[in-house]
């Protein structure tokens, strides 16, 4: 197994609200907001492209039957643990584990530049301006009685769609061309992104491009 040299463009286009939950909330006004830069612009962390990514990858090789560690499906119950990286399962060599580095770097989706820079000069001193997100209500249902549970309305910031984000990733992998295929294959098939995704938000298109050196 040789390496290939990867290097991958996602353009994201959001077709619904999305929101990728910060763990902070804005007092007296909403419980949970979306994460920002230190300029107040939405972007999407990298470790959530990634995690989304891995997730849905596994998801494939298992129902092919293709060598996933710690899988049921794949009747491979223990966890890649060789010398050689080139024997552990292809979720190993590409995402990493806590026996080997991962092969392929991720880095954060960012609004296209321009776009960043109008929202920037926007943003400023305004803590949820209404172009950029709005602000959302969702209640909790008791299991049980099927109704909605009292006391537990909640708020939350959407971030509205249209906007286009771009997220890059790259490195030289250990990966077969099978491999290589479906990896590519899997990301373009994502059609949601972020929480709430039984609420209908984070619905989105996904375009990989390939750049060349």
């Amino acid at each position: 197994m040789d390496k290939r040299i990867v290097n991958l463009q996602m353009d994201m286009i959001f077709l619904s609200p999305f929101i990728v939950a910060s763990g902070f909330g804005l007092a007296g006004i909403i419980d949970s907001t979306t994460v920002k830069d230190n300029d107040k612009i939405v972007y999407i962390p990298a470790s959530s492209i990634k995690g989304k990514i891995r997730s849905e990858f596994k998801k494939v090789m298992e129902s092919l039957e293709m060598p996933v560690c710690n899988s049921i499906v794949a009747d491979r119950l223990e966890i890649c643990k060789n010398d050689d990286v080139k024997d552990a399962c292809a979720i190993c060599r590409i995402f990493g584990s806590e026996f080997y580095d991962g092969c392929l770097i991720f880095e954060d989706a960012v609004m296209e530049d321009k776009t960043r820079e109008l929202f920037s000069r926007i943003v400023k001193n305004r803590p949820l301006p209404a172009f950029q997100s709005s602000i959302r209500s969702g209640i909790k249902l008791n299991r049980y009685l099927k109704t909605a549970k009292e006391g537990a309305l909640f708020t939350f910031e959407g971030v509205n769609p249209s906007v286009t984000f771009r997220a890059s990733f790259f490195g030289s992998c250990y990966i077969t061309d099978e491999e290589y295929s479906l990896f590519k294959g899997t990301i373009e098939t994502i059609t949601h992104l972020g929480g709430n995704k039984a609420g209908g938000m984070g619905r989105c298109n996904i375009r990989l491009i390939e750049v060349t050196p």
